[in-house]
């Protein structure tokens, strides 16, 4: 909670930043005009550059998936920021100092109090990783080093090493500064019976991120294999993975670990893969499974599911293949449908390995593991027809009618038909037809659980959408003409003739062309952001956006420009001939001879109208 940030700031900054600079970070960008540069887009996967990058305008567009906006726009969605983090990276990037609104004593003193928390933990940090270094933590990077992390990945990672000691690390920071409360509410200590100890003792500890990578929110800690701990329990070996409590500023329900390091590849495969274990964490991304993330010593909730969404389409678990897999499937496909998450598949596992042991094998068989995922009712179709004995019709008849508990939580009966074509008939060796047929049936008499009802699949689930991409050129010759004029008054505003001015909302007919008109006239002259942000929707923006950032440039020539509005004042002045000549044919000139005569005169009227506007000299 640091408070409102000043808007001068943010718009200051907005003016200031260098889009192209930050934006090639993440992608190769090339010049493509005086103002433009393109690349391939850091958003979804192609081979032919669509991704533009306007210099004049500061603004971006993927003519491929219609992701655009400005570097604000562009942080939050390849760093799943919100709009104040945003803007707070960005001012580090610029080295710009931001300035915030007066807080309330309350929330001064809530700002303080979680400020110190992090800070607490920053500190505990340093003094994991400095400990590492030590003579004390030799044994670690000798196991480190054996698990494939040498003294780079480490740094990579902010491994650290936490010594045997009952009080090192509450001593360090005691010196620093820190209360006893600070740390206990950070926690980092617990209470002892002779005072505070540490909480992690004798173990290679993991700094827990946000997911931003900026603050350190928790740790987890190992013990080192067959090292006997001189502060360990008096009975009973230690746990060999412990965490952090819960805090003000940590939430295991809400954390994952690794998002921080992930997030940007999981959007561009639009897949995450959860695994368990920290290690396995850190195992993938050293062999380029970079879209690896875990849970801090819980299960997957609603919430992580939701963070996840955010950043791609697709969850992928890395599952034993046994009952405690089957559950956690079943479980994760429920949560991913309370949040909208679609597509959920799984990564067998082989048995006694985990993902650690399958990068350990190297990236090729990560690769070919990654290659033979599977989606969480296929993994669990399979799973309840192991091991079936299909020598007997019997044996037949009683494994299929296994998996109908499951198939009758597809709501969609292709899909569910497709899984019994594809997976259950061939393995029970009877007909698909008949399979569905006996659980038609069986539902009919009530004689199958109805449980939680899955929802239908996306048909278009692995499609991208294209909103905001710029649709095909219309056939329509108005709807031709006011695309053009729109183009030009987005591209060109600077250009446009004083005949503008007289431009209404009647002059297009197109609703999209009118709600674009009405943003353009009710915002300042060449803001094309002001404009954007006038227009009712995403989808509306992104379609705008594209226009304006278009190879399909109007050419800026003034003569051309008053021409094309002209040309559409004109069509507005047919369209009224054409409805007074109708009504003219209506009129009987001798029952009404003077409706008949005003509705001739206006006729005159408009063809002098017409007349003059293309010979450029109405107004």
């Amino acid at each position: 909670m640091a408070g409102k940030i000043n808007d001068e700031d943010i718009q200051a900054l907005r003016e200031r930043a260098d889009a192209a600079a930050i934006i090639s970070e993440y992608t190769s960008l090339k010049r493509a005009g005086p103002h433009k540069l393109k690349g391939l887009c850091p958003f979804h996967s192609e081979k032919t550059p669509s991704f533009t990058v306007d210099t004049a305008k500061n603004l971006h567009h993927c003519f491929g998936c219609g992701e655009g906006g400005d570097i604000y726009d562009f942080l939050i969605k390849t760093e799943a920021l919100t709009f104040p983090e945003a803007v707070e990276r960005l001012a580090r990037i610029e080295g710009y100092t931001l300035r915030y609104e007066e807080l309330s004593p309350g929330q001064r003193k809530a700002l303080g109090r979680r400020t110190r928390l992090l800070q607490a933990l920053g500190a505990a940090q340093t003094y994991f990783t400095e400990q590492l270094a030590t003579s004390e933590g030799e044994d670690a990077r000798r196991y480190l080093a054996g698990r494939g992390l040498d003294v780079s990945a480490c740094e990579q990672f902010g491994l650290g090493w936490a010594p045997d000691r009952w009080d090192g690390l509450a001593r360090r920071l005691a010196d620093d500064g820190f209360s006893q409360s600070e740390l206990t509410a950070a926690g980092v200590v617990s209470q002892g019976r002779r005072g505070v100890i540490d909480r992690f003792r004798g173990r290679v500890t993991f700094p827990i991120f946000d997911r931003s990578g900026r603050d350190v929110l928790a740790f987890g800690g190992r013990v080192l294999p067959g090292v006997e701990l001189r502060t360990g329990p008096r009975d009973g070996a230690p746990p060999k993975y412990i965490n952090s409590s819960e805090t003000e500023v940590y939430k295991k329900t809400e954390t994952l670990y690794g998002l921080n390091w992930a997030r940007g590849e999981i959007q561009r495969r639009e897949t995450a893969l959860v695994v368990e274990g920290y290690m396995d964490v850190l195992a993938l991304h050293l062999v380029g499974a970079t879209n690896a993330v875990a849970t801090c010593g819980t299960a997957l909730t609603a919430e992580h599911f939701r963070q996840l969404e955010k950043l791609g389409r697709k969850v992928v678990l890395a599952l034993d293949a046994d009952d405690a897999g089957f559950a956690a499937a079943d479980r994760a496909r429920a949560l991913a449908a309370e949040v909208g998450v679609r597509d959920v598949g799984v990564l067998p596992l082989p048995d006694g390995q985990d993902p650690a042991d399958l990068a350990a094998e190297g990236r090729e068989r990560v690769d070919a593991a990654l290659g033979q995922v599977k989606t969480a009712v296929e993994f669990q179709i399979e799973h309840l027809l192991r091991g079936a004995d299909t020598t007997t019709p019997e044996g037949q008849v009683e494994a299929y009618r296994r998996t109908f508990p499951l198939l009758v939580q597809l709501t969609d009966r292709f899909l569910r038909f497709t899984y019994i074509r594809d997976l259950v008939a061939p393995a029970v060796r009877l007909s698909a037809d008949a399979i569905e047929r006996d659980l038609d049936e069986q539902l009919a008499r009530g004689e199958v659980p109805a449980t939680r009802r899955l929802p239908d699949s996306d048909p278009d689930s692995g499609v991208r959408r294209l909103a905001g991409v710029e649709p095909s050129r219309p056939r329509s010759p108005q709807l031709v003409l006011e695309r053009e004029v729109l183009r030009a008054a987005l591209q060109h505003p600077e250009l446009l003739p004083h005949a503008w001015k007289q431009v209404t909302r009647e002059d297009f007919t197109a609703p999209a062309s009118r709600t674009l008109f009405e943003a353009l006239a009710t915002t300042p002259s060449g803001d094309l952001r002001a404009v954007l942000e006038a227009l009712p929707d995403d989808d509306t923006r992104a379609r705008v956006r594209a226009l304006a950032l278009s190879d399909q440039t109007v050419k800026p020539d003034t003569a051309h420009l008053s021409e094309l509005v002209a040309r559409l004042r004109v069509a507005t002045v047919r369209r009224e001939q054409e409805g007074v000549r109708a009504e003219l044919e209506r009129v009987n000139a001798d029952t009404d001879p003077d409706r008949h005569g005003l509705l001739y005169r206006r006729l005159a009227e408009l063809e002098q109208r017409r007349r003059d506007l293309l010979a450029g000299s109405g107004s």
